[in-house]
């Protein structure tokens, strides 16, 4: 179903086809120019070019007779807007009946998107050899492929060269990475709580604090809706652009309690829980399937009756309603965190809801995640939703300890390596290779970091080590890539530092939101200084008082209750 902004507007008169091979077919067919319309839910100037160019009787003639327009949005398709997205929303990419790319425009005006439309038609009526000639291939497009040659030594020295690059970029005036536009960098903020708890460096855990407190003090804080916005234009993070993504506010809960954990302060503690309210009371689907992808604020159409003209039309919350399967996954891992750090049971019951229904609405049939439901599963085949499905079993198995995570878990691993491995290192952001440029599937360093990160934790909950070369294979393959990702890096570095470690594994029993269970915790985090520290949880009705059980290998199981006694030297 296509999607247009919420105000009058008459985008929907273009006659458009939805991505896939059928719309290609179509294009070859009647030799036609493809232009494809790459947009956000919550884009403002995608809203806007809906309301002005793509409403114009002009523009609908000419892309109804001369064109086949594609329209995507890149919540419901991340593979095609990776491949053809340039500079932001919208991206409006014009390829050839073929598929091939010939050229790429944003946000344009009405007269000027126009004139456009006009020059290349009479160009491809006059010379479509020279327009045809002009085009990019798939695969000098999709240059992406991890360099060949010697493969880099996975040591020390790489997870060292990202923490000097993501300190670089730390922002110590205003919180947060950069200095121009603000994203929220929660994948940052957990690098960085890792170094503390490694190294013992404080000004690791100092500048996730003060980055935390700074946005909570700022307007991208919603302190009338609650929940945080995506990013702020200026660097003070006060001017903050009005959606809301239900990943970015699952990664801050799970920010902001761990800060709590490590910190014992209650300003982390209260702010998780005031997103945790935001998602119940604002994205949930009350359905029980999950949580709904986004909010968005736009203005209404402005009213002139008895309104002064310069009174701004009011600001109106709009919903994305679709459940998609790799943010639902990351919040049931958030929401895991909530129960045995807080207490709080229905965060669990919400937790085991969405990864019973993800597996078994989003489950495809011949293996792997379908990537949103909108009372239908769409979109199978990506990598990133499997890895985070993946991740968010393991996450419910080291603190509920049901069998049937873990068995999911290596059913999601299993997939991975059958349907995304590359024989060339690594593993591929899709298994479905499609029409344009998804003719070539593409090894993305993020990707593959998050990948890694699933592979290592699935070793060290089952204690098969085999998944740890799956981690090795998917960090290996990019031979000091990690330099072009500025902080993005972070979670590249966090990935192989854990691959790097021998993993120690402690269990914590006691009852969930037990004071003396997070001191345990906190003590097992910030006195081991342990690299690969397998934190699980073991809720225990019965227990007297909080006790940790450390399990080191060749050596009897320590039960410690005392959180002095958790040092570096007895463990």
């Amino acid at each position: 179903m296509f999607r247009f902004s919420p105000r009058t507007n008459d985008a929907h008169l273009i006659k458009w086809r939805e991505w896939g091979i059928e719309a290609f077919h179509e294009a070859e067919q009647q030799n036609k120019l493809i232009v494809l319309f790459v947009t956000a839910f919550w884009c403002g100037f995608c809203q806007r070019m809906d309301e002005t160019a793509l409403s114009n009787e002009e523009v609908h003639a000419i892309l109804n007779a001369f064109f086949i327009p594609i329209r995507v949005e890149e919540s419901q398709r991340p593979d095609v807007d990776l491949r053809y997205n340039q500079n932001g929303w919208p991206t409006v990419a014009f390829l050839t009946p073929a598929g091939d790319h010939l050229f790429t425009v944003n946000y344009t005006e009405t007269d000027e998107f126009t004139n456009l439309l006009v020059r290349l038609v009479s160009s491809f009526q006059k010379d479509p050899e020279s327009v045809l000639q002009s085009a990019s291939h798939a695969g000098a497009a999709l240059s992406r492929e991890p360099a060949n040659g010697e493969r880099p030594t996975l040591g020390p020295p790489i997870v060292a060269e990202i923490s000097g690059i993501v300190e670089g970029f730390a922002d110590h005036e205003h919180g947060g990475y950069g200095t121009d536009f603000k994203f929220l960098h929660t994948e940052a903020n957990d690098f960085f709580l890792y170094l503390y708890e490694t190294s013992g460096e404080t000004s690791y855990l100092d500048h996730v604090r003060f980055s935390l407190n700074q946005i909570h003090s700022s307007k991208t804080y919603d302190r009338q809706d609650g929940g945080f916005f995506r990013y702020s234009s200026k660097p003070d993070w006060n001017e903050p652009h009005p959606e809301k993504l239900l990943e970015d506010q699952a990664t801050l809960i799970r920010n902001y309690l761990h800060v709590y954990l490590l910190t014992d302060e209650h300003f982390y503690r209260t702010t998780a829980e005031g997103l945790i309210n935001y998602l119940d009371q604002t994205l949930l689907d009350q359905s029980g399937a999950g949580f709904f992808g986004c909010q968005d604020y736009v203005r209404a159409a402005p009213v002139v009756d008895n309104v002064q003209a310069d009174t701004p039309p009011a600001m109106v919350s709009i919903i994305d309603s679709y459940i998609y399967c790799d943010a639902n996954a990351v919040t049931a891992s958030a929401y895991l965190d909530a129960w045995w750090i807080l207490g709080h049971r229905d965060c669990k019951q919400r937790a085991e809801a969405i990864l019973d229904y993800q597996w078994q609405k989003l489950r495809a049939t011949d293996g792997g995640m379908y990537h949103y439901f909108d009372g239908q599963p769409h979109v199978p085949g990506l990598l990133r939703d499997a890895v985070f499905t993946g991740l968010a079993l393991l996450d419910a198995y080291a603190a509920l300890h049901d069998e049937t995570y873990l068995k999911r878990a290596k059913h999601v691993a299993r997939d991975i390596v059958r349907m995304h491995r590359n024989t060339t290192g690594g593993f591929f952001d899709i298994s479905r290779p499609g029409p344009g440029n998804l003719k070539l599937p593409i090894p993305v360093l993020t990707q593959n970091a998050n990948a890694a990160t699933f592979f290592v934790r699935l070793a060290d909950l089952s204690h098969d080590n085999s998944y740890r070369e799956a981690a090795k294979e998917a960090l290996q393959s990019f031979p000091n890539a990690h330099r072009n990702y500025e902080t993005f890096a972070a979670g590249y570095g966090h990935a192989l530092a854990r691959l790097l470690a021998v993993p120690l594994s402690i269990t914590l029993a006691g009852l969930p939101g037990d004071p003396a269970v997070r001191e345990l915790a906190q003590a097992a985090f910030t006195q081991l200084g342990h690299r690969e520290l397998v934190l699980k949880f073991h809720e225990d009705l019965n227990v007297s008082v909080a006790t940790a059980y450390i399990d080191i290998p060749g050596q009897p199981l320590q039960a410690i209750t005392d959180p002095k006694l958790i040092q570096r030297d007895k463990c």
